[in-house]
């Protein structure tokens, strides 16, 4: 969900995982020409939210602004496929999107945390050639 800059950024890996790729955007234009940049990469797709209605889906990201805002994007009931994924990478507190997923059956629901703290720790490896274990971080920093 998005097709702003966070929605790029986890695209790459996306395909590096062999997934087919869907982009929902309020801004069906956005969606599009964030999906023509990749599509000599593999296959992705543009839509609507409401194009999305009674399709399922293994992995829902929420790679937009709305859980800063406390809002959930317009998503469609029963969009999560059994034993589906929901990330959102916004962190430190539960968000409409996460709440949403549970309660439309997703198995595995996460928040943006472990990303931030693993892009730190890479950064970290980049400059000190050490590899943090960054579990316990992970486990202090949920406990706040």
């Amino acid at each position: 969900m998005g097709a702003g800059g966070a929605a790029h950024g986890v695209i790459w890996q996306l395909f590096n995982a062999g997934a087919s790729i869907v982009i929902a955007n309020r801004t069906i234009e956005k969606a599009q020409q964030l999906a023509s940049e990749f599509t000599s990469y593999g296959t992705v797709f543009a839509n609507s939210y409401d194009a999305m209605a009674g399709k399922k889906f293994d992995v829902v990201i929420n790679a937009t602004s709305s859980s800063l805002s406390n809002n959930l994007p317009p998503l469609p009931q029963g969009i999560f496929a059994p034993n589906g994924l929901a990330y959102d990478m916004m962190y430190g507190k539960p968000t409409p999107f996460t709440k949403f997923a549970q309660e439309q059956g997703a198995s595995n629901v996460s928040d943006g945390l472990g990303m931030l703290v693993e892009q730190a720790a890479e950064a970290f490896f980049k400059w000190r050639g050490v590899r943090p274990n960054t579990a316990p971080v992970l486990s202090q920093l949920r406990e706040k």
